[in-house]
């Protein structure tokens, strides 16, 4: 058994999604219980299960209505939320809970036990940056925040991946930057399946130049500038390929240049090896997207050494590190301007190599699942020992 779960040290994760679905919140979940179950072996997962039917429920009775919001951020969910979280807590033996994606459950959750919080941004911050939750009437927004505030000052430490995240939460919720550690979300894919290919990347441009989409929505996520890098940089006289892994509508999917791969799932072996495969041949992943809370999908091309683009926006702005792993512009960038970084890098192999040798080494040392996991322990032990 690992020392640390052999020294009596146990946790609880407390989420609304099942940390045995890969495909729950992207396999974030999933994969951040695994990596501290390697820490402690006896962690158990608990969650407000009964509540997912009444979720389904309320949503498609307001899309019947023709409603817009999320019955999810009332404090009224919240409530019943935390009470149920409460009593599945109650006869549980840990020292510690690590809630994540579950600012409901922690809202009035009434427990002696410490809580480390986990999640990508706060509401305010979805609000300010997503337009269908900018639309959400004024009085769904003020409980929103209101479940937001009371989650973040009952949790003993908060962890989120990037700065944006953070600063939201001390700008717009008076939490002090002291309870908060960044930290970056790793890859959700199996770090066998990572180390099967190469780990660096070398300048073979000589084939041609492999830019990778990846993205089930196809406008938010930036597919049409990416479309547009590629054909900019055909007509500077480079052979270019781009291959895109989710969703496109026909017209783009039909486009010389363009090779659509469609939706791949991680659970399927072959499909999964398919797209390490895919990740380990691109030389750029092009997304630029101007809606990130973060992008498990930067964290991931990281891993192969692929380097990044996107817009500063959101989380993206801590995922791709601006001239080491990869290129963050600001929104008023342009295809041309994209397209202006990866020229330039074609034509200068050794700094893309070096680049690609940043993005590996990043992924190694602070990128990953189990550098994440040991901070989070890290931040339970402390909070469970610290005076009351």
């Amino acid at each position: 058994m690992n020392a640390l779960g052999s020294s009596g040290f146990r946790l609880i994760l407390l989420s609304p999604h099942n940390p045995e679905n890969v495909r729950a919140w992207s396999g974030t979940v999933h994969f951040a219980f695994r990596a501290l179950r390697k820490l402690d072996p006896s962690i158990e997962a608990v969650s407000a299960g009964p509540l997912d039917r009444i979720v389904a429920l309320s949503q498609k009775v307001s899309r019947k209505l023709g409603l817009i919001g999320d019955f999810r951020h009332t404090r009224a969910f919240a409530t019943l939320a935390s009470l149920i979280a409460s009593l599945s807590l109650r006869f549980k033996n840990a020292d510690a809970i690590v809630a994540i994606a579950a600012s409901t459950h922690v809202y009035a959750l009434r427990t002696r036990l410490p809580v480390v919080y986990v999640s990508d941004a706060t509401f305010a911050a979805i609000v300010a940056s997503y337009q269908e939750f900018a639309q959400f009437p004024k009085w769904l927004r003020e409980e929103g925040d209101a479940v937001e505030r009371s989650a973040l000052a009952r949790s003993s430490a908060i962890v989120y991946p990037s700065d944006w995240a953070k600063d939201s939460a001390v700008k717009d919720y008076g939490v002090s930057p002291e309870k908060i550690a960044v930290m970056p979300l790793g890859p959700n894919f199996d770090r066998e399946a990572i180390d099967r290919f190469r780990t660096r990347k070398s300048a073979d441009f000589g084939s041609g130049v492999r830019l990778l989409f990846v993205g089930m929505e196809w406008v938010r996520k930036g597919g049409p500038i990416a479309l547009e890098v590629m054909q900019i940089l055909v007509s500077r006289g480079i052979r270019c390929e781009l291959v895109v892994v989710g969703k496109a509508p026909e017209e783009a999917q039909k486009h010389e240049g363009v090779r659509f791969i469609g939706p791949l799932n991680k659970n399927d072996h072959g499909q999964l090896a398919a797209l390490c495969e895919i990740y380990e041949r691109a030389h750029f992943l092009v997304l630029p997207t101007r809606q990130e809370a973060f992008g498990v999908v930067f964290s991931e091309a990281q891993a192969f050494g692929c380097p990044s683009l996107s817009y500063a926006v959101g989380g993206a702005a801590t995922a791709v590190k601006d001239g080491v792993t990869g290129f963050a512009l600001p929104l008023e960038a342009s295809a041309s301007d994209f397209a202006d970084r990866i020229f330039s890098l074609v034509h200068d192999p050794r700094r893309y190599e070096e680049m690609s040798a940043n993005c590996r080494a990043r992924y190694e040392q602070e990128a990953n699942w189990d550098v994440w996991a040991a901070k989070v322990m890290e931040l339970a032990r402390a909070a469970r020992n610290a005076p009351v």
